[in-house]
């Protein structure tokens, strides 16, 4: 673990919701997504250093919507002026405080302050928990879910030209049977270059999950991800077993326990870690560690749909981790606009990482006004 050169007393803490339209709506299993409403944390220090992050709010996966993690950044706002930082142990200070989870919202928390104390140490964040990074480029997975299968073929031939192998199938809206030809007729296009998974967000039956996993393989799919309900976990391990490629946790990740549970037991094969759902970029870290020693498989994702600000910390992850094999999913590209003073590019279907001090990038007040909801 990194040792701080130095103390780092809170000054200030400024606190912003902004809601950004996607450059097209975004179907998944129950729900269309055609904005993002997100946290965003300003934390100054004494030396008017400061630090940024972001959350995205995420009702079916947190449990927060924007109004209510404003509210909640209010009261973490109250309890951490004037508190004093001395080491990467004092992130502690989110969970102890006395505001029951809230995740989401203590992830913009969290993502801030590991930006603040990395430019306080004049490191990249990705440097507070690893010396070295671990690889310098990671594929980038392209998420197929538009309203027809006519506009999910279209979508997926012009990523294909931009040079994305990595893909990510929205399924559980339909019966398996026409999912599973949804998935046949992508994957059958770029089946000798592309890499496939299936996400259902918990939204398939255990009939429709169960077909879908023993038929998977044969549409082209690599993995399986969150079949049905998360609580569900005893059928879920039934699915694992019988399915024909491995499975995914997704909305049943929320804590390192969680990570245990799901690799001592076999519930799936593999992850989806998301800093919203686990508190933030050092608890995803932490979890990916785990989930490493306990032979699962790695996804490292944003939520739909995030700014360059969680996409760099979720990437500065990417760099740390031991292993990402089921690769990363970073969400600014989906945004109609990304309003800060750096975006995370993708280039040829990848992120190459770059030398930064700090997360890399800060929200442009200039460019984000228009889209501020709240303030304080």
């Amino acid at each position: 673990m990194f040792t701080l050169t130095k103390d780092i007393l809170i000054k200030e803490v400024e606190i912003y919701t902004l809601k950004i339209p996607l450059n097209k709506p975004i179907k998944m299993a129950g729900i269309v997504v055609d904005s993002a409403e997100n946290l965003f944390v300003k934390i100054i220090s004494q030396n008017d250093t400061y630090g940024w992050g972001e959350a995205s709010s995420a009702p079916t996966m947190t449990g927060e919507f924007s109004h209510g993690m404003f509210s909640a950044a209010l009261f973490l706002k109250n309890f951490l002026i004037n508190k004093n930082l001395t080491s990467l142990n004092d992130l502690d200070i989110l969970k102890k405080s006395p505001l029951y989870e809230n995740k989401g919202t203590k992830s913009a928390f969290e993502i801030a302050l590991l930006d603040l104390m990395s430019k306080e140490n004049n490191i990249p964040l990705f440097q507070l928990f690893a010396s070295q990074s671990k690889r310098h480029s990671i594929p980038i997975i392209k998420m197929v879910a538009g309203k027809t299968i006519s506009e999910e073929l279209d979508d997926f031939k012009k990523a294909l030209d931009e040079g994305f192998t990595k893909f990510k199938i929205k399924v559980g809206s339909n019966d398996a049977k026409t999912d599973l030809n949804r998935c046949s007729s992508i994957s059958k296009i770029g089946h000798d270059k592309c890499f496939f998974s299936a996400d259902a967000n918990e939204g398939f039956s255990h009939e429709d999950a169960a077909e879908f996993a023993k038929k998977a393989k044969d549409a082209g799919i690599s993995f399986f991800e969150q079949p049905i309900k998360a609580s569900e976990k005893n059928m879920i391990t039934e699915i694992t077993a019988l399915s024909s490629v491995p499975t995914c946790s997704d909305e049943g990740v929320h804590s390192i326990n969680d990570v245990i549970e799901i690799g001592e037991n076999s519930i799936t094969s593999g992850l989806s870690l998301k800093t919203i759902k686990l508190g933030g970029a050092y608890e995803a870290y932490k979890c990916g560690e785990k989930a490493n020693e306990l032979g699962l498989n790695i996804n490292l994702s944003g939520k739909v749909a995030e700014t360059s600000i969680a996409s760099f910390a979720i990437s500065h992850v990417a760099q740390a981790i031991t292993q990402a094999n089921w690769d990363l999913s970073i969400t600014n590209q989906y945004l109609v606009e990304d309003p800060v003073t750096k975006n995370l590019k993708i280039s040829n279907g990848q992120i190459n990482f770059e030398n930064t001090v700090g997360l890399g990038t800060e929200l442009d007040i200039s460019k984000a006004s228009k889209f501020i909801q709240q303030s304080s």
